[in-house]
């Protein structure tokens, strides 16, 4: 059996079935992740002809895995705004 081999030759080893097995699934993985990571993060931008200061998007919205119960609308944001070069600080506002 050389390399990958075809399905024939996979059949006739049963004990390497689930290397096959996890390679797939792994593979399935990695594409589910990289689409979901290129079209969903805040870090990724596709548009900079329309968007160009993509960051400003996402400054009023948090971008957390588990943010639990607490309320991020209430909190402002701290982020200053930069606009065409410029930064104009932002309010401190109470935390």
């Amino acid at each position: 059996m050389r390399g990958w081999g075809s399905l024939r030759e996979v059949a006739k080893y049963p004990l390497i079935w689930p290397i096959y097995a996890l390679c797939i699934g792994d593979l399935c993985w990695l594409t589910f992740h990289v689409t979901r990571a290129a079209l969903y993060n805040p870090d990724v931008v596709w548009d900079h002809k329309n968007n160009p200061e993509p960051w400003q998007d996402h400054r009023d919205k948090r971008y957390r895995i588990w943010a639990g119960t607490y309320d991020y609308s209430k909190r402002p944001c701290l982020a200053p705004i930069i606009k065409d070069g410029q930064v104009i600080p932002a309010d401190k506002g109470k935390n």
